[in-house]
């Protein structure tokens, strides 16, 4: 009896001795069942309070954040996904939240840059937060004119099998170049957007008989729309190239300053051997568009086809100066001169109507592309841009082989991402 009495005392002054929890453990703990029980409000009250005892506790910061963007208090999630940012830079969830708290508030340029690094970054395996985040970097590309970017975020959809209609809508703005958010689409043009998404999505899908059908109704029913035509002959580059260049030179016949619609044609020409058609439209298109990189391109490998070898070095290195400083997410392919002959250096694989698809996402027109070297030894060509490879250039060794080395100015470029800079990124709210 004596030795339970003992073990009974023992015990006591063990839960005596035991620490009472504190106000933070109460906290945290009363928070996390109000989130498991879907109370936000409940939740967003104790997580503050948990946090300004421990502000360093970038879990409670990131549930405090979760159950305000759940009740739509877009301001305050957003400085609470802030803080978890800063608490966990390197967390792209965070960085996408915080994004998308910025874009519903129509904070856009704060958006874009915000969802871009938590694309970088990664999301995971978190399908439905990736569709969030390509669906709103599509339209804020789009609307800042970046119709080719918007395009490469929006296709994912089609390629997970996913025909939203917001996705289809936003297809549509893309497709026919209008620098929109869904909201300003007018009233006038709502099914004009939507056929033109069904189109798009059937492309995007690989669909292409589909597509171009749909494309054919489009045309007939909208002939004096911008853009649709172009967004037609789009899709018959990949299947009938006559055809194309028809549809190319009716949206010509309605804007005749559309320089994507001049450069897709010419490359055709090009493709087809028809070099004075194709030079003509280039250089249209350079005269009203110095800055873009395909007319140089096209007219570079028309005078190297000439073989008028010096005057085309001068077009293509143009080329790999544009692409370095506007593009640094393409890749190269080179043009070299081996005895009287001129050959093109490409990836391994042969190029096919998928390469012809990624080069027109990287800016309207193949960049296949480079320089004629010379013949002194150690002489560094520039080796112009093209799709899916870093931008580097080629130095001749002492036993006339080339070999590739990174342009650091095309590393430093890739890590300053260029992001779109059009009046809709500063919109404000209306």
């Amino acid at each position: 009896m004596r030795r339970v009495a003992v073990i009974l005392l023992f015990v006591r002054i063990l839960v005596a001795q035991a620490p009472a929890p504190t106000g933070f453990d109460n906290l945290s703990r009363r928070a996390s069942e109000a989130w498991q029980s879907n109370q936000f409000e409940d939740a967003a009250k104790l997580y503050g309070e948990a946090v300004r005892l421990k502000p360093a506790w970038a879990e409670g910061w990131g549930y405090r954040a979760a159950s305000l963007f759940n009740l739509k208090r877009y301001p305050e999630a957003r400085d609470a996904y802030r803080r978890t940012t800063m608490l966990t830079p390197k967390n792209g969830p965070s960085w996408a939240f915080t994004g998308l708290c910025e874009y519903e508030l129509r904070d856009y340029r704060h958006a874009f840059a915000d969802l871009s690094k938590s694309e970088q970054l990664g999301l995971g395996t978190d399908l439905g937060l990736q569709s969030r985040v390509k669906y709103r970097l599509s339209l804020l590309w789009t609307t800042a004119g970046q119709f080719e970017m918007g395009m490469k975020e929006i296709a994912s959809f089609a390629d997970q099998n996913d025909p939203n209609p917001d996705a289809i809508q936003a297809t549509g703005l893309n497709v026919l170049r209008m620098p929109l958010f869904p909201y300003e689409i007018p009233a006038t043009k709502r099914e004009l957007v939507v056929r033109a998404g069904q189109a798009g999505w059937a492309m995007n899908a690989h669909h292409l008989e589909e597509s171009r059908k749909l494309y054919q109704e489009l045309a007939v029913a909208y002939p004096a729309e911008p853009n649709v035509h172009y967004a037609y002959g789009y899709l018959l580059a990949f299947l009938y190239q006559e055809e194309a260049i028809k549809e190319f030179q009716k949206e010509l016949e309605l804007t005749p300053s559309h320089v994507p619609a001049m450069v897709q044609a010419s490359f055709l020409y090009l493709k087809m051997g028809q070099l004075d058609e194709s030079r003509d439209l280039a250089r249209r298109a350079m005269k009203l568009d110095p800055k873009n990189y395909a007319p140089h391109n096209i007219l570079g490998r028309i005078l190297v086809e000439e073989k008028k070898y010096s005057s085309g070095i001068v077009e293509l290195e143009i080329v790999s100066q544009i692409c370095i400083l506007n593009f640094p997410l393409l890749g190269h392919r080179i043009v070299s001169k081996r005895g009287d002959s001129v050959f093109t250096r490409r990836p391994t694989h042969s190029y096919d109507r998928d390469d012809y698809r990624r080069d027109q996402s990287a800016h309207t027109a193949p960049c296949v592309s480079g320089v004629i070297p010379g013949k002194g030894v150690g002489r560094t060509i520039s080796v112009a841009a093209g799709f899916g490879r870093p931008a580097s250039a080629w130095q001749q060794r002492t036993d006339g082989q080339y070999h590739r080395v990174e342009r650091r100015s095309y590393l430093r470029a890739r890590d300053r991402q260029s992001q779109p800079s059009a009046r809709s990124l500063q919109r404000t709210s209306r």
